[in-house]
Formats: structure tokens, C-alpha cells, sequence
């Protein structure tokens, strides 16, 4: 028996609950229509996410997914901060925040909808008020269903990578840390679940992840 196989053995044994990211995971990521946005202005790529990072507990990212600023504040700051990275070309915050709206991935979706009876489903998402963005909150409702329980940024005012966000799941969730399983494609959000005593994963790509989950449910 390999190292991997006991260790999916190991957790097997352990885990009562699936943590899903949503963004990224069980849909398309947003990162990609932030490079098709950069892309149509010829904006060198990866300059939104370069603002995004840049004081990432703190800038008005951060604020907005928290819910403690509306959209006319987060355009003022988010530019203000572009420009303190000297970031010179002209930014539509406006239509950056459309880049939000995204498809639900289908392949990961029916491997998701044929494993949900198999073990509990939670989601930990990051995400803005429905009332800045209604399209992008559409389709995480018509899909919150199938989860136990939802945790979203939006509405604790708490998001990932914050140590006490992690900390709230678990004591709603009322099981140990390493009854848990988190599934996120961003290795910073990982971490901290980590410190606490979750089992992670990190989604590369769809078939990997299937894989991943395969093994360990013994399907």
C-alpha cells in the first residue's frame, strides 16, 4: 500500500464533511475573465489581481466581500489603490466586477450532484452582496441547496484568508477540525484551515479533483 492510498485511508476514516469553495471550484473562475478584461484593453495581464494582493486582508477587495462598503466607495478605493501601485492604464471598476459572473462548471457540478449523498456538503465562499452584484449571486443561489450549510463572506462580514472566518465554520459546523475537508483552488485560503487541523485539498483542475474525491469516497 503506497503513502497516498493511507493517507486517503487515514482521512477516510476521519472526515464527516466536505467543505466546498464555491468560485473556482464548482464554477469557472473569475481569474480567467479578469485576464479576458485585461486582454480587450491591453492591459498587461494579471494587473487586477496585482491590485487585489497588494494589502490583501485590508484593501478594498477585502472590504467589499465583507459587506462593510458599498460599490461607489470600493470604485473610489479600488482605483485609488491602482494608482498607488502606479498602475496607469484607465480601469472600468464597474465592469471588472462583472467579470464576477461566471458558469457554473458542468463537468465538476454532475461529479458533485452524483457524490452528494455520500457524505455531507458544506460551502465557505467569498462573495459580495447580492445587491452589487445580482447575477453572480443568482447562480450561487440556485446552487446553495445543495449544501448543509453556506458561509459567505457577504453575510458574516468574515472571508478567507482570515483566521476567525475558519474558526466560525467549524464551531457552526459543531465537529472537530479534522473532521473537515476543504476544497479550495487557492492555496492562501488553504493554509489557515490547515494551522487548525482541516484536511485540504487544492483544485488544480477538474479531472484531478474528481479523481482526488473518487479515491477517497472508494467509488
Amino acid at each position: 500500500m503506497n503513502n497516498s492510498i493511507i493517507v486517503l485511508y487515514k482521512m477516510n476514516k476521519k472526515i464527516r464533511i466536505i467543505l466546498w469553495d464555491f468560485g473556482g471550484v464548482l464554477t469557472d473562475s473569475p481569474i480567467k475573465n479578469f485576464l479576458k478584461y485585461e486582454n480587450k484593453y491591453n492591459i498587461p495581464p494579471g494587473t487586477i489581481i496585482k491590485i487585489n494582493s497588494h494589502n490583501k486582508l485590508n484593501n478594498a477587495w477585502a472590504k467589499l466581500e465583507k459587506n462593510q462598503i458599498n460599490k461607489n466607495t470600493f470604485i473610489k478605493l479600488f482605483l485609488e489603490e491602482a494608482k498607488e501601485l502606479k498602475i496607469k492604464d484607465k480601469l472600468d471598476v464597474e465592469e471588472i466586477l462583472e467579470c464576477l459572473d461566471v458558469k457554473l462548471n458542468k463537468d465538476m457540478v454532475d461529479f458533485f450532484l452524483k457524490i452528494k449523498n455520500k457524505i455531507q456538503f458544506a460551502c465557505l465562499t467569498n462573495n459580495i452582496s447580492e445587491s452589487i452584484n445580482s447575477k453572480a449571486n443568482k447562480t450561487f443561489k440556485s446552487f446553495s441547496q445543495h449544501f448543509s450549510n453556506v458561509f459567505e463572506s457577504s453575510k458574516i462580514g468574515l472571508r478567507k484568508p482570515e483566521i476567525k472566518i475558519y474558526k466560525h465554520v467549524i464551531a457552526k459546523l459543531e465537529v472537530n477540525p479534522e473532521n473537515i475537508l476543504f476544497i479550495d483552488d487557492l492555496g492562501i485560503n488553504l493554509k489557515p484551515a490547515r494551522s487548525l487541523g482541516m484536511h485540504t485539498y487544492k483544485m488544480i483542475n477538474t479531472q484531478n479533483t474528481k479523481d482526488f474525491l473518487s479515491d477517497f469516497l472508494e467509488i
